[in-house]
């Protein structure tokens, strides 16, 4: 039995330390809140959302475009890491500069918090094709773990001495850091070399970019349009409210990224009928447990806003959880076929309708914004609504094709 689970725990390791760090990263959001005032808490997730949102430049889809374009070619990969990490870089502190002129209520704890948001997200995603090509899954599983640990450590030490909000985010810059310059070292990443011969290094670079490009700008626009709207127009005690309840309703998505993940390969080499079988049993078990999901929530929601944040103030985020849970679980429903438009080949095709979803979700604020913070949770409900219905309808007209091809060969 100990050999079984020693083997399962070998081959599933990277996907179990994901699981660790995103567990981590929403315990360190229940922990925090649970000390800091309303509008700190506030502050702080409307900052966390809108820097992750501007250091989309600094990664467009790039983690996938160096290890597809490299071919998985390890000294290739290691180079294109180089440019582009250095490019994340610069994308902080130009984001840093730009900000000066604008009106925000604490300067330093933006900058603190984008550069926490650099070496949190960014940097992680930018490093991950080194281990990829060289399948060296073990050791980014075990920085991985490691790191899930220090983060919640930091958040625990930060309750337990009610450690400000800017002493916070310098402990988890330091911790990014350290990992900034092991991760670098382990992987040999050489950025003098960028530097050195920059015009070579942007000649790596081919037009098969713009498509990652194209994707990743289409997407993050439609999915951050309601979380932005909040941390732009909306009070901080509003924004603690929605931010406390996306962050529960996020859930979802560590079942739906799971599902995704294992779903692409089977997809890949499936054949039309194993496919049409795939795609069934993978949306009837979403579909299972994200409504057995909504229905605990809808019971215990609001006595789990008061347990995971402790103050009766976060329970008036109950209806905004539900309707932020309705919109994850149709969008889980979506993220099945778009798997399959993504396994097919037919990432592009995304494009047009995630600019669609765009639309959809601004005329959605504008006709629902009567109703404050409800319109956000709705708009998200609709634009999900949206989304899911391109989706569906693409794949449904691509397979019916594939079988009429088939047909008549």
């Amino acid at each position: 039995m100990l050999k079984i689970i020693k083997t399962i725990l070998n081959n599933q390791i990277y996907a179990i330390s994901l699981y660790c760090r995103t567990v981590a990263g929403t315990v360190v959001l229940f922990i925090i809140a649970r000390y800091l005032s309303i509008y700190e808490f506030g502050l702080f997730s409307s900052y966390k959302n809108i820097t992750t949102f501007c250091l989309m430049f600094a990664n467009l889809g790039f983690h996938e475009y160096i290890l597809i374009s490299s071919k998985a070619n390890i000294k290739e990969v290691k180079l294109k890491i180089a440019l582009f990490l250095l490019n994340g870089v610069f994308i902080t502190l130009l984001m840093i500069i730009l900000s000066l002129p604008f009106k925000i209520e604490s300067h330093i704890l933006f900058f603190l918090t984008i550069i926490r948001t650099f070496f949190d997200a960014t940097f992680f995603t930018l490093i991950l094709p080194y281990f990829q090509a060289s399948k060296n899954f073990n050791t980014i599983a075990t920085i991985n773990i490691f790191y899930a640990f220090c983060i919640t450590l930091i958040a625990i030490i930060s309750y337990i001495f009610k450690l400000s909000l800017c002493n916070f985010l310098i402990l988890n810059i330091i911790l990014g850091l350290i990992n900034f310059i092991n991760c670098s070292y382990l992987a040999k990443i050489n950025y003098l070399l960028v530097f050195k011969y920059i015009t070579k290094f942007i000649k790596m670079l081919d037009l098969s970019i713009f498509a990652y490009i194209g994707t990743t700008i289409a997407c993050y626009i439609y999915a951050q349009i309601p979380s932005l709207y909040v941390a732009l127009y909306c009070t901080k005690e509003q924004a603690a409210l929605y931010f406390a309840a996306l962050t529960i309703a996020n859930i979802i998505s560590l079942i739906i990224s799971a599902q995704s993940q294992k779903m692409v390969p089977e997809l890949i080499k499936a054949s039309l009928n194993e496919t049409k079988k795939i795609l069934k049993r993978n949306l009837v078990f979403i579909i299972s447990i994200t409504f057995a999901l909504f229905i605990f929530m809808l019971i215990f929601g609001k006595f789990l806003l008061l347990i995971l944040y402790g103050k009766e103030y976060y329970t008036n985020a109950y209806p905004i959880l539900l309707i932020l849970m309705l919109g994850n679980i149709v969008l889980s429903e979506a993220t099945i076929f778009g798997t399959y438009i993504t396994a097919t080949s037919n990432q592009k095709q995304k494009i047009p309708m995630q600019l669609k979803a765009t639309i959809v979700a601004i005329l959605s604020l504008f006709v629902f914004h009567k109703f404050g913070l409800i319109s956000v949770a709705l708009t998200y409900l609709v634009t999900t609504i949206y989304v899911a219905y391109l989706y569906t309808t693409f794949t449904f007209k691509f397979i019916k094709n594939i079988s009429i091809k088939k047909e008549i060969a």
